[in-house]
């Protein structure tokens, strides 16, 4: 929220960046969460209404930790590989498509990645680089 608040003030939207901080703590908050219904409806629509149901949007909550078998770094980490479990998502930027196909009789379902999920990290929203 601090950085978007900083590109609203640079681009001269707000007097200060006080000011843009507000906003955004007033209005984003909100709006994220309306992003997180209309992402769901939009997953429902997409699985029955246009693929088959072995198809999913991918996405990710906040919180998560990072999965590179599955997500890709909107920031790409600088190019630095991220150790398993150690940054968590910050949200998700681009939703990613999956599939499950069952093996056959007997065999249980296999689930295949055909385009991994967008994501911010934590570290790279922080201001403080923690």
């Amino acid at each position: 929220m601090e950085r978007l608040a900083i590109v609203f003030d640079e681009t001269g939207s707000f007097p200060s960046t006080q000011q843009s901080l507000e906003f955004v703590e007033r209005v984003a908050l909100e709006e994220i969460e309306s992003i997180i219904q209309l992402s769901l409806r939009s997953e429902l629509a997409f699985r029955v209404e246009v693929m088959s149901s072995d198809m999913t949007l991918l996405f990710e909550a906040a919180g998560a930790v990072f999965d590179g078998m599955r997500m890709t770094d909107e920031f790409g980490s600088d190019g630095a590989p991220i150790p398993e479990g150690q940054d968590r998502i910050a949200g998700t930027t681009e939703v990613g498509v999956g599939k499950s196909v069952s093996g056959g009789p007997g065999e249980s379902r296999r689930a295949y990645i055909l385009l991994k999920t967008k994501v911010v990290l934590e570290k790279d929203v922080r201001e403080d680089g923690e």
